[in-house]
């Protein structure tokens, strides 16, 4: 495997942050256009528009950290796969968790986690196996 892509643990990390994003997306994608949203409350729209900055800054520090880590063959690789693969997952949550409140509460926490994640250098304290 090691010709392929020699630092493992960093691949994991981005297959777990990137995977993060792909599902974000996928709930963030079913709540635009926001005016079409059935229930207008006000700290619904804020839900979104937060999970949206958050949802960007994840995935700007997600690529960030491929970009210095990995080769672009595995970036390339795991994303395609991931984005190709996630939307099973996503379909299987219960509709509370991918439509509702909740699952936007679940998202943020989720999105703050791997922010914090990258930001404190957990991550980035990867080293190659060889």
């Amino acid at each position: 495997m090691s010709q392929i892509e020699p630092n493992i643990q960093a691949l994991g990390w981005f297959a777990l942050l990137w995977g993060i994003c792909c599902l974000g997306f996928f709930q963030l994608a079913g709540m635009y256009p926001l005016a079409r949203r059935t229930d207008r409350a006000p700290i619904s729209t804020l839900l979104v528009l937060t999970n949206t900055a958050l949802w960007l800054a994840l995935s700007m520090a997600t690529l960030h950290f491929a970009a210095g880590e990995l080769r672009w063959t595995s970036i390339i690789v795991m994303s395609g796969l991931l984005f190709l693969f996630v939307p099973e997952l996503f379909q299987s949550l219960p509709r509370r968790f991918r439509d509702g409140p909740q699952g936007l509460a679940l998202s943020a926490f989720a999105f703050i986690l791997a922010l914090l994640l990258l930001a404190d250098n957990v991550v980035r304290g990867v080293t190659p196996l060889i």
